[in-house]
């Protein structure tokens, strides 16, 4: 290999880090709800929005990682990025549910583009260094990228927006915009390695091994499904909590401080995770951090009924955010440790496609429930919790260390 080109191809891995931290940086995630709603949606609306990127993410998966093999990784990268980058634009702009379909139509395309083929770049750079067996070093710093910016853009977004006026908005959609430009402009520094992992037979081979493993391995399909169940469950609040908690009281500045910090316990207890599972056996801890979440959405419920407990709900629900994002690498390592025949790729594009499934009807559900009541998707977050405890239990035999 000559020397510039191995040099070039080093670079890759920086290149990579920062295409992930810039598109992750999502300044109007702070009032999104908000924003939303401003713009003239109905709360339900936004759960359907949700459907729509559920359906598109499913349907274009497949056809993206073909692309990837035969078009390249790099350029397929590129077109990911100006994908997301349009949907700013046209979130510029949106001002009707069709619109805002059309923007979130953009960002689902974007991130099946992105899904596989950036892990399938990292993966043919380092085999091209003889270091294939390190790739998943190299992807676990490509994935940090998504947190080094989130300690503090949570507070300097509700800094942008203290009166929600559209003025404000827009300047907030044309940072993120112009952020998301630097991200183009890694993905176009990228050097384009030998192709030694074939995408689209590995996401085509996903949708076979789907059933197949449903039928299989119940244990392994009962341990998808739980973690697939409980995020949607939490995630359902996500999707309008900042319009919640604000017309409840809460000043935007102080929502944004608030998942600054949140974001700080994440990153904490991601690093010492190895604390909470060393000793003992994983299927049982995923199991008590299961239940310790339908505890915390149970206390969330009588909090958000209590006017006078709006920032103890706050609390709640954050510490819900991050206890359920840390059960994933505990769900991962189980995932490792229980099955030789998935690789870490191919089980996180398999619980991405089974989220896409079961975000259609349950999102619609929270959709009708929120149109009734916006306490009611509460209590459904509660019941699908409830359902992974019960139902997903993971067996005490499993996930021994």
């Amino acid at each position: 290999m000559p020397c510039a080109h191995r040099e070039e191809l080093q670079k890759n891995f920086k290149r990579m880090f920062w295409l992930k931290a810039f598109i992750n940086i999502k300044l109007l995630n702070v009032a999104l709800s908000i924003f939303y709603v401003a713009r003239g949606l109905k709360l339900e609306q936004i759960f359907y929005l949700t459907v729509v990127w559920a359906v598109a993410n499913l349907v274009f998966e497949v056809p993206s990682s073909y692309l990837a093999d035969q078009w390249g990784r790099k350029k397929t990268l590129i077109l990911a990025v100006l994908l997301f980058s349009s949907y700013y634009g046209i979130f510029f702009f949106a001002n009707s549910f069709f619109l805002f379909c059309i923007g979130i139509f953009f960002q689902a395309v974007s991130f099946s583009l992105l899904s596989g083929t950036e892990d399938a770049l990292i993966y043919d750079t380092n085999l091209e260094f003889g270091k294939g067996e390190q790739s998943l070093s190299e992807l676990g710093k490509y994935y940090s990228a998504r947190h080094i910016f989130r300690f503090f853009i949570p507070v300097v977004g509700a800094l942008m927006i203290p009166d929600f006026s559209p003025t404000q908005f827009h300047v907030l959609i044309a940072f993120d915009f112009v952020l998301s430009l630097f991200a183009l402009v890694s993905a176009v520094s990228l050097v384009e390695p030998k192709h030694h992992m074939d995408v689209e037979q590995m996401e085509a081979g996903v949708i076979r091994d789907a059933w197949k493993l449903i039928k299989s391995d119940y244990i392994f399909a009962q341990a998808i499904f739980g973690r697939v169940i409980m995020f949607i469950g939490v995630f359902i609040l996500w999707s309008y909590h900042q319009i919640f908690f604000v017309e409840r009281g809460i000043s935007i500045i102080s929502l944004g401080v608030a998942w600054s910090l949140a974001h700080l316990l994440g990153f904490f207890l991601n690093q010492k995770i190895h604390y909470f599972f060393s000793k003992d056996n994983l299927a049982v801890v995923i199991n008590r951090f299961n239940v310790f979440i339908v505890i915390l959405c149970f206390f969330l419920i009588i909090a958000v009924l209590q006017p006078s407990m709006i920032y103890l709900a706050l609390f709640l629900y954050l510490l819900l955010i991050q206890i359920e994002s840390f059960r994933w690498p505990m769900y991962s390592e189980f995932f490792n440790r229980e099955s030789s025949s998935f690789n870490r790729a191919t089980t996180l594009s398999l619980t991405n496609l089974v989220k896409s499934v079961f975000d259609i009807p349950l999102v619609l559900i929270a959709a009708v429930l929120v149109g009734i009541d916006p306490l009611y998707p509460f209590v459904f977050s509660f019941i699908l919790g409830l359902v992974v405890v019960i139902f997903f239990r993971l067996p005490r035999k499993y996930g021994r260390i």
